[in-house]
């Protein structure tokens, strides 16, 4: 009967700290991002990520999605594992920038995030960085 308590608990506080980390990465995320470090030629020098808390991403010249404009889709963050949080990215059309996206650093100036895979769970050709400032 503890075995079993103890069990319950453990679950409980495994699940607690699975969604408490996912909502701190979204709480960090949220805001303006600029971005940084691109290693293209011709990329625009005012591109930028807006994550707002509903769930909304709109992405602002960058190259892979839209260089002169903007477009708007969704975001939500997870977690694979306990350590590793990751964010997917959905609905920015056929050239966008949809996917599953590990976060590689996360602080309240910086965020590094890495497309790992598409939505479809493919991985060939989905590798994509990018590196942002807060603005």
């Amino acid at each position: 009967m503890i075995m079993m308590i103890r069990r319950i608990i453990y679950l409980f506080l495994l699940a607690t700290l699975i969604v408490g980390c996912s909502k701190r990465t979204e709480n960090l995320i949220v805001g303006e991002w600029k971005i940084e470090h691109v290693r293209a030629a011709h990329y625009p020098v005012d591109g930028m990520w807006v994550f707002y808390d509903e769930g909304r991403l709109d992405i602002t010249k960058d190259i892979n999605a839209i260089p002169t404009g903007t477009v708007s889709g969704e975001w939500r963050a997870f977690n694979r594992s306990i350590i590793t949080p990751y964010i997917q990215i959905d609905g920015l059309g056929p050239k966008g920038m949809n996917g599953k996206w590990r976060i590689e650093k996360l602080t309240s100036r910086m965020l590094i995030i890495t497309r790992v895979e598409f939505n479809d769970g493919e991985r060939a050709g989905a590798f994509l960085r990018r590196e942002f400032i807060r603005k």
